[in-house]
């Protein structure tokens, strides 16, 4: 009996100390920041919203709208005043869909950017700095 009850310390303190040092998990810090509707911005769009999301190293606009005969959808991926990455997929009633990625560089793209930028709060958009 006492081997028994010294062979169950010894595996509970065993167990006990591979809970307590487990290796924790990274979380990705990722969370919405703000999130609009209704915005005013090329493509004309109805029923449209934007949401601000907060990355460990980036912040990401995602637009959604819909248009006369299709629903489009935009990522623009940023850091402070920089683009990264940003382009679309338009997905049209038929069943059909497309997507381009935006130049970076046009000035059109870079306009656009601007504007949906300037739809969140200064304070939400400074997280992305």
């Amino acid at each position: 009996m006492k081997l028994k009850a010294l062979l169950l310390t010894g595996l509970a303190g065993i167990a006990l100390t591979a809970c307590t040092s487990a290796p924790t998990i990274p979380q990705v810090e990722a969370g919405v920041i703000q999130a609009v509707q209704n915005l005013d911005v090329y493509p004309q769009t109805t029923n449209n919203k934007a949401k601000l999301t907060k990355f460990a190293d980036k912040c990401v606009i995602e637009f959604s709208g819909t248009m006369q005969d299709s629903r489009v959808v935009e990522q623009w991926a940023f850091k402070g005043l920089t683009i990264m990455d940003a382009g679309s997929a338009t997905f049209l009633r038929d069943g059909t869909s497309s997507a381009q990625k935006f130049d970076l560089y046009d000035a059109e793209v870079q306009k656009n950017f601007v504007a949906l930028r300037n739809a969140f709060a200064k304070e939400a958009v400074a997280q992305c700095d």
